[in-house]
């Protein structure tokens, strides 16, 4: 085995390696986070907050194509109650304005 494959499989068990850690280390925490309180509705309210975060982010960056679009996953949250399908609609919607503008 020449030197260069050497640490070709030194950089793929490496990174197994580093990928099992970060699995089991998260694993592990999981284990300690609180099931009841404050802290855990606040653990469970982050995953919306992070999107609303980066959505909110990316409108402000855009123009009216992209609030519009978020105008639209706004009004298909609010009807249906159903992430995934706002936020189709709201890319759906983007998409649309731009191939037309």
């Amino acid at each position: 085995m020449s030197e260069q494959d050497a640490v070709i499989w030194l950089i793929i068990f490496g990174l197994a390696a580093g990928s099992f850690a970060i699995r089991l280390s998260g694993f592990l925490l999981a284990q300690r986070l609180p099931r009841t309180g404050p802290w855990a509705r606040g653990l469970e309210a982050l995953p919306g907050c992070l999107i609303i975060a980066l959505v909110a982010l990316l409108m402000v960056q855009g123009g009216p194509v992209e609030w519009a679009g978020g105008a639209v996953a706004l009004g298909v949250a609010f009807a249906f109650r159903n992430v995934p399908l706002s936020m189709i609609a709201g890319m759906a919607a983007v998409a649309i304005l731009r191939a037309l503008g």
